[in-house]
This record gives C-alpha cells, structure tokens and sequence, in this order.
C-alpha cells in the first residue's frame, strides 16, 4: 500500500453490524472511512492504536434537551457532554427556554446557534406552533426537521404544551404527507393531575409522590391513545421514552398491523429504579419516572425480544440547584445522561447480560440514524460513512462526577461502578475527545437535515 495512503488509522476491536472484528483497524481518509480491515494496519499520516478498546460507531442519541433551561446556548455545554460519552450526533428537541422552536424563525436561529455552539452534529426537531394551518410541516421539512415532537402532558404553556387529541388527527395526516415523524410524550395529563391533586391535598410531597402520582396507568393510556389515532393514518409515530414493558407490548400490536410505530427506551430506565430515587431524591425525578426494580428487569425482555428500536438519554442539563427542593414537585424533571450513555448501557447489556456489543451499536446508533434519515451516513462504522467513532476502554471503572466534561457536575451514575469508560471520541476522523479533554472547539459540530 503506498505511503500516507490515509489520513488517520484507528486501531481497535471494530464493532460492525453484525459482529467485531477483533485486531482491527479503520482507515479514513477526508472524514470518510475508506478501508476496514484485520491485522497490520496501512500506511497513514496519523495512527492511533488502541489496541484491546472497542471502536463503537459514534452514537446518535436520539432524545437531548439542550434548551430546557438557558436555551439556544445550552447547545455548548450538551455537545461538549456529547463529544466525552462518545455521541457523536444528538437530535434536539424543541422545547427551549424561553420559546420553543415551533416556526420557520426560530428554526433558523437555532440551525446558526448549532453552526457557532456545537462540538458534535445536530438533528433538530420542531413541535407544531398554535395554528390551524399545516402548511409549516412541509416548509420546516424542507429546512432540515428531522422530526416532530408532541406531548400529552403540559409542562409549560408556551414552552411545552399538550397536544390535543383532535389537533393530532390534522398534525398526523400533515406529517404522513410531508413523510416526517411525529414523536410523543406518552403521560395522560388528566390521569397524572388526578393524583397529583390528590397527593397535594394530603400533603403528600416527599420522593415517593414522584412516582405514586405519574402511575404505570397514565403511561400505558397515553401510548394507547395516542397509537390508535396514528393508526388511521399514514403517520410514522414513535414513542419517546418506554418505561414499560407493557408499553412496549402495545407498540408490538400496532407494528403486526402494520402500522408505523417505533418504540424508544431510556438508559435510565434500563439501569436505575425507584430505590436508585430513594437514595439520590430529586435527583433522579425523570418523567415518566423510574419503575420498579420488576419493571426494570421486564423492560429488558422487551430489548431481548426486540420490542424496542432505539435507546437514548433524554439529557437534560439542570444545575443542582433545581434538583433540591424538599417538594418534590417544585424539582425540574430530567438528568444529564450523555457522558455516561455508553458506559452504562455497556455495563447493563454486555457486562452483566452478555448480549454482544452490536446490540449497542444498533439500538444505540444504526436504528436512531435510520429513523431521522441520517444513515448510511451516520450510525454505522461501514465505507462510505462519516468516520464517527467512540473508543471504549473495558475495565473496571467508578463514575466520577469530577471528571465530567460538562458543567453540571453531576448524573444519575455518580459513583456507581461500570465496567469500562469512553477513551476517545472521532467526528469525521478528528479526535474530539480524548484523555478527558475536549479537543474541538465550538462550531466544529454541523447541522444534520434528513438525506433525500
């Protein structure tokens, strides 16, 4: 092979679709990987050899909430938490402080904040303005959408509110048009303010009000509602975060009648329980909340049987500030949960279940890649893709807050033991993280909009 053939050889254990490729390397040439192959590797100008790591493609997370609390600029400070957990591209949602991204301007300034903030790639959704006119669904798909959200429940008016079941009938038969998904947030807010009422009128505010007043109940109708009004339509409809297996098995129902239906767990749910909210309180208010640890144990059935496509994080910058409120509902709901994605869905799904890595690799980057229209681009590591790769070190290893490259210095897993940690991550065949330091600069990171 003839000298400086590439521009950087990464040497690794290559996790591919279907299998890993032990002692292998990934040659890349432009940001492009241009050869994958086993044994000595090629010439190049760079070579990093990490020799005994797992070389995951760069995850696609498909859940952040960059805005939720000092919008637009939020956008720094979740990519650097991206670059460090070895997500290389995040879908962000539209629900920022103080407006959300529900027009064609909004759109835009948030496409110039991501060109001028981002360390990592960026999919944007959009949420439907307060118009009876569907005529934004086409015009924000042809900006670069990836997808629409919708919720159920209304946290804020303005900012995050409820979609009425006779808005989504329009909404649905727009999206199915325009072939953009919609995504939902899956609690009945008339079920949920029931109890919440309830447990305010006793007084009743403490850690365990969390859970009791967002029930297994308020989940299941909202996916069964919401589920069977896409079913009258051409939609693709995707639930945002399963928390039940239950859930998930209404889903099933739905894709065996041949409905568009995609189904999304979090990594918390798969790895933390209502005891985890004991211990961490607020902390760890996440809507919809940590299950039980039974819960927990049947929502990885439903990964075995391959009930869910995607797992994400459903990040959320908060400081500790609004985590530490006595009244548990005066707490902002959410966690960070990027830089420690990999580290514990590794743990979980390979270190303690044995499933092998390529289960990481599609629930985690392929599937999410597929959905919003960025494979073969994103989401694998195959010639011809973006040369987008987490290293991965195996090895015991305790989740430190300390060393988190984001400012909110802390997460659901501080502390906890993992089996392995992120050694190095790769945007278009440049290091953007290694040796816990943030290596790009802002404005690194592009704006992703669907390939035609």
């Amino acid at each position: 092979m003839v000298s400086n053939s590439f521009d950087r050889v990464i040497i690794g254990d290559v996790v591919l679709k279907d299998r890993v490729v032990e002692d292998a390397y990934v040659g890349i040439s432009g940001g492009i990987i241009k050869a994958i192959g086993h044994g000595g590797p090629p010439n190049s100008i760079a070579t990093d050899d990490y020799s005994g790591c797992l070389l995951f493609p760069g995850l696609v997370d498909a859940q952040v909430h960059s805005g939720s609390h000092e919008g637009y600029t939020g956008l720094a400070d979740a990519t650097r938490a991206a670059a460090a957990g070895g997500v290389t591209t995040i879908v962000d949602m539209p629900f920022d402080n103080p407006l959300p991204v529900d027009s064609v301007a909004r759109f835009r300034q948030k496409v110039d904040a991501v060109h001028s903030l981002a360390i990592v790639d960026v999919g944007l959704y959009v949420t439907p303005p307060k118009s009876k006119d569907y005529a934004w669904v086409a015009e924000l798909k042809s900006l670069g959408a990836c997808a629409i959200k919708i919720s159920t429940y209304e946290y804020h008016p303005v900012r995050f509110p409820r979609t009425r079941t006779g808005e989504m009938i329009g909404l649905f038969n727009a999206a199915a048009s325009a072939d953009l998904p919609v995504s939902f947030h899956n609690e009945d807010q008339d079920i949920v303010e029931f109890y919440v009422n309830q447990a305010k009128e006793r007084g009743e505010t403490g850690i365990e009000a969390h859970w009791l007043t967002r029930p297994p109940i308020a989940e299941l109708v909202a996916d069964a509602q919401v589920l069977e009004l896409a079913s009258h339509t051409d939609v693709r409809c995707h639930i945002v975060h399963s928390s039940l297996e239950s859930g998930c098995t209404i889903a099933s129902e739905y894709k065996k009648r041949g409905n568009a239906v995609t189904v999304e767990t979090c990594i918390h749910y798969l790895t933390l329980n209502q005891d985890d909210m004991k211990t961490r309180g607020a902390f760890l208010k996440i809507n919809p909340p940590l299950r039980s640890e039974t819960d927990r144990i049947e929502l990885w059935k439903s990964v075995t049987r391959g009930d869910i496509d995607m797992i994400s994080t459903d990040h959320v910058g908060w400081p500790a500030s609004r985590k530490q409120d006595s009244d548990i509902f005066k707490n902002g709901s959410g966690a960070p949960g990027l830089e420690g994605f990999l580290p514990a869905l590794y743990t979980e799904a390979v270190s303690k279940r044995s499933f092998c890595p390529t289960l990481i690799a599609k629930l985690a980057s392929e599937n999410p890649a597929r959905h919003f229209g960025f494979y073969p681009r994103k989401g694998s590591i195959a010639i011809g893709a973006d040369a987008d790769i987490a290293v991965f070190k195996k090895g015991n290893n305790i989740f430190d807050p300390a060393r988190l490259a984001s400012k909110i210095k802390w997460s659901p897993y501080d502390g906890r033991a993992m089996a392995g940690r992120v050694e190095a991550t790769y945007l278009r065949g440049d290091r953007i993280y290694g040796q816990n330091t943030i290596t790009a600069k802002q404005g690194y990171g592009r704006f992703l909009a669907p390939l035609s």
